[in-house]
């Protein structure tokens, strides 16, 4: 009797890395990909917040134009659309070697192109068209605001002689600010592979608002300041004429007291030196 041999064939060698190495291709590189991605959109989220903190800031320091309180403080004046074009340039521009410059307040392109950041794996920017920032600033009186329905109030006291007595302070003193940035990343065809389908990839749309309830401070210098105190002065209105004559008829009785008599004085406070070492 003649013995068989059977010959068996080898075990399957590296079958297991094929099937890894597959699975990696269509699962585990889309995956890093879109956690790559997630975390750049993240980061534009992050920026709109800033950008919504910053112009909220801006109008605490700046203002509007328009009405008694703006006419004193005109030197610090900057429109809303002005404050939109600053952040573009400072916020979402490449900011390397970034100056930040007086001129910034009238862009309209985004010249140096946007964060470095902000491009898919492809290297396309999330934003190609200014038109893709949007921004909404303006200023709100608080829901509960005693300091304000006082000041309304004796705003409609009127005294003979005097042009008022009430300074032009603020009483819509919360700034508000909101800013879009649109359709970010919509042009990606990085993305669109791989967020396939008809309701697939579109671009995606960052909101974010930020809000400053501030006192009725005015970044005015002194020469503001002295303005505003002065309603609150009488003696620097009509009544200041009152008491002049009243204090040359003093003077044959006690010559030396009322060269004294400061009529209207107004003294803004000074920062001492030593405060600005």
């Amino acid at each position: 009797m003649k013995a068989r041999l059977i010959q068996r064939g080898h075990p399957p060698r590296g079958q297991a890395m094929v099937e890894f190495l597959v699975g990696a291709m269509f699962v585990l590189i889309p995956l890093f990909l879109a956690i790559v991605a997630l975390g750049k959109l993240s980061d534009v989220q992050s920026t709109a917040t800033m950008a919504a903190r910053y112009a909220a800031w801006e109008r605490t320091v700046w203002y509007p134009g328009g009405g008694d309180f703006d006419s004193i403080n005109a030197p610090n004046q900057k429109s809303a659309d002005a404050i939109g074009k600053e952040i573009a340039v400072r916020l979402l521009n490449d900011r390397s070697g970034l100056q930040i410059k007086d001129t910034d307040k009238n862009a309209t392109t985004l010249e140096n192109g946007t964060d470095p950041l902000w491009r898919d794996n492809e290297g396309k920017a999330y934003l190609d068209n200014y038109n893709q920032l949007a921004s909404n600033l303006g200023n709100e009186a608080p829901a509960t605001d005693v300091a304000g329905a006082v000041i309304n109030t004796l705003k409609n006291v009127s005294v003979k002689g005097l042009v008022g007595f009430v300074p032009p302070l603020p009483t819509d003193t919360l700034a508000v600010a909101q800013y879009t940035l649109n359709d970010v990343g919509k042009n990606s065809d990085a993305y669109r592979r791989l967020w396939p389908g008809d309701n697939g990839w579109q671009g995606m749309s960052f909101n974010a608002t930020g809000a400053i309830l501030s006192n009725t401070w005015g970044a005015n210098a002194r020469g503001g300041t002295n303005d505003m105190v002065k309603r609150m002065v009488p003696t620097a209105q009509g009544l200041g004429a009152v008491v002049q004559t009243a204090r040359a008829g003093l003077a044959p009785w006690d010559p030396t007291q009322p060269s004294r008599i400061e009529v209207g004085k107004i003294a803004v406070d000074v920062l001492p030196d030593d405060r600005l070492k």
